[in-house]
């Protein structure tokens, strides 16, 4: 399960739009949405009844990412 103020980190499979790239700081969690902030402070919105486990695997760092 995500939780609030987990970093979700790089382009998150498209989930939050196509020019959604940096890192986001989840700020809200329900049980098919979430809702991110990104650094410049804007606002994103996912949503789907898999969207905790699609996401799950964007909360670390990819491979070569500081």
């Amino acid at each position: 399960m995500l939780y609030t103020g987990q970093v979700l980190y790089g382009y998150c499979g498209g989930y939050f739009g196509r020019d959604s790239y940096g890192n986001k700081r989840i700020e809200g969690v329900g049980i098919d949405w979430i809702v991110c902030r990104d650094s410049s402070g804007e606002v994103d919105f996912a949503y789907g009844d898999d969207i905790h486990t699609a996401l799950k695997r964007y909360t670390q760092p990819e491979e070569g990412e500081p």
